[in-house]
């Protein structure tokens, strides 16, 4: 075997890593919870403007669905580990389903309600960004035991966060000010 795949594997598997993609997703969940909470009322409209939900579930998942984005960022932070990963993959997998299947269905004209002051409309490109997120919870479940932090390593965890933070809101805004037709495949 080629000693260059092992040692990307190795790379993918250091701490630093790891917890800079678990940190960045986490303060992604909990940005997003605290904005979906704080004005329930959008999320629940927008909950219900997926049409994936009979309405009498609305409310109920309009509530629950934060709650666990602040459970899954718990458990990206290290509060929990092994199986307890599973909490934040279904909550971004949920979330992604529900885009794919409402852009599959041509629906491309909702916003994601994905928090935020502007919301991204449903599209591929969202989906993509998505499954990277999907990508950095499961870099971030292979920190186990690696070796141990130094001081050093601390700061680039930090930083990795931050970098990490700043091409999510990059990304978003970008997706935002896409014009509508690059969403929805038209030439208008």
């Amino acid at each position: 075997m080629d000693t260059g795949v092992f040692s990307s594997l190795a790379a993918l598997a250091d701490p630093v890593l790891g917890r800079g993609c678990g940190a960045a997703v986490a303060i992604i969940l909990l940005t997003a919870a605290w904005q979906k909470l704080t004005d329930l009322g959008v999320f629940r409209a927008t909950v219900e403007l997926y049409e994936l939900l009979p309405a009498v579930l609305v409310p109920a998942f309009a509530l629950l669905y934060p709650l666990a984005e602040v459970g899954g960022a718990a458990v990206l932070l290290g509060w929990a580990d092994g199986p307890a990963l599973a909490l934040p993959l279904a909550v971004l997998a949920l979330a992604t389903g529900g885009i794919a299947f409402n852009v599959l269905r041509g629906r491309t004209d909702l916003e994601c309600g994905c928090g935020g002051d502007r919301h991204p409309r449903l599209s591929w490109a969202l989906v993509a960004r998505n499954g990277l997120l999907m990508g950095a919870v499961l870099i971030a479940g292979l920190q186990e035991n690696t070796r141990d932090l130094v001081w050093i390593d601390y700061l680039s965890v930090a930083a990795l966060t931050l970098a990490l933070s700043g091409l999510y809101a990059a990304a978003n805004q970008l997706l935002a000010n896409q014009p509508h037709f690059a969403h929805s495949g038209s030439q208008a």
